[in-house]
């Protein structure tokens, strides 16, 4: 499935176990580095995601979570925790049923190929569900 738009052209595929990854990494910069937290993101994005990461849209993603009220505003009807939400929200991405518009606004979708989907098996943006954050 390969989403439209400017958010969805770098896909990221760590090489190897998640262990050797990051102790790779470790030994190489440091347990606390830059660099090690960004592959411990990248290897939560892995487990999400599967192989196939959309590096600028998963990371926007998190971005827009931190900076608008959506994870908590789906807190209580889902009985869940914020992190619970947010990892719920990246699952929906994770199977198109969310994505990041060009503007960095947030839609629900539904893929292409699917009874739903636009003419021509396209992809459809159903609803905004929140803009880009501006902070």
């Amino acid at each position: 499935m390969r989403p439209p738009g400017l958010y969805y052209e770098d896909w990221h595929m760590p090489k190897g176990d998640d262990d050797q990854i990051i102790r790779k990494i470790t030994e190489e910069f440091g347990p606390d580095s830059g660099e090690a937290k960004t592959m411990r993101l990248m290897l939560d994005y892995r487990e999400m995601y599967g192989p196939h990461v959309p590096l600028a849209a998963a990371g926007h993603l998190d971005v827009i979570l931190d900076h608008t009220e959506l994870a908590a505003v789906l807190t209580e009807p889902l009985g869940c925790t914020p992190d619970d939400a947010r990892q719920t929200l990246h699952s929906l991405h994770a199977q198109g049923l969310l994505l990041v518009a060009d503007d960095g606004s947030l839609w629900t979708t539904i893929p292409p190929g699917t009874p739903l989907s636009a003419p021509g098996g396209g992809w459809s943006f159903v609803e905004k569900k929140v803009d880009e954050p501006t902070d």
